[in-house]
């Protein structure tokens, strides 16, 4: 997997600079298409919130896009945050399991 420098772009700046800024869309006209509070809709907007799979489904129902567009964003900057952390580090004292060998089977 590619290690880069750059933080990956997360939900809410893509769902502001690439969806309501340029179809001049307030949160408040999307949360309301969506049947969620405006609230919900701010806090991912603002990256204060961690997007779930029922709200990408409507993200993609509303915006005309899927919801694996939306949870890839999502899980792209959760691992980029978790590598820029002290996990990896941790990770690199972990010993990886080998399987058992089973024994053959008598006929």
């Amino acid at each position: 997997m590619r290690n880069t420098k750059r933080r990956p772009v997360t939900v809410g700046e893509m769902l502001v600079t690439e969806f309501l800024e340029p179809m001049n869309i307030e949160i408040s006209e999307l949360a309301e298409a969506m049947g969620v509070h405006r609230n919900t809709l701010s806090r991912i907007a603002h990256d204060k919130g961690t997007l779930t799979a029922p709200m990408a489904i409507k993200l993609a129902a509303a915006l005309g896009n899927t919801p694996e567009f939306w949870l890839n964003i999502q899980h792209a900057v959760e691992l980029w945050d978790v590598r820029h952390r002290a996990y990896e580090q941790e990770a690199k004292n972990v010993r990886r399991v080998k399987p058992h060998e089973l024994p053959l089977k008598q006929a």
